[in-house]
């Protein structure tokens, strides 16, 4: 708050017509510190409050404020979808397309937790470690027949899958 009035005190020496402070107000032409809002902000300074259309009666305020806590959970999981799972949105015109996508996010989130949870450690880290496994398939021209090479499991991604009660 002390940052925001010393902005609001910058602007107030040199006004600009592109930069705007919280605490500033035009008086006429002329700008000046707003004092009232000053004295109101100091007196919530640590307050916060929650916003719901839920009825009291319904959810316990000790619920809803839980919940908000718990909103980063929310959060993360978007960031691994969108960083480590690569999911992005895409543009459909019909509702059944969106619901489609919708549900094989929703389970690509669902299945990384459950590897998170059981493997104890990081999709991410899940992702790298099962990307050093690679299957290769030949194909010899002569005889038409196809030759697949099986990579080689390293021990840290045997354990990851015998965690998960995945064996290769």
């Amino acid at each position: 708050m002390e940052k925001q009035i010393l902005k609001a005190q910058n602007i107030i020496k040199s006004p600009s017509k592109k930069t705007k402070a919280k605490f500033v107000k035009a008086n006429s032409e002329k700008l000046q510190l707003n004092d009232e809002l000053v004295k109101k902000t100091t007196k919530l300074l640590g307050i916060k409050g929650y916003y719901t259309d839920l009825d009291e009666q319904i959810v316990s305020t000790n619920i809803i404020i839980e919940r908000y806590h718990e909103l980063y959970k929310i959060e993360q999981a978007f960031r691994v979808a969108k960083s480590d799972l690569q999911t992005r949105p895409i543009f459909h015109f019909k509702e059944k397309p969106i619901q489609l996508h919708l549900l094989i996010c929703f389970m690509a989130l669902v299945i990384s937790k459950h590897i998170e949870i059981k493997s104890e450690i990081s999709i991410k880290r899940f992702i790298t470690e099962l990307k050093k496994v690679t299957d290769g398939s030949m194909l010899n021209t002569l005889t038409n027949k196809e030759v697949i090479v099986k990579g080689k499991i390293t021990k840290t991604t045997e354990e990851i899958l015998s965690k998960i009660d995945l064996l290769h």
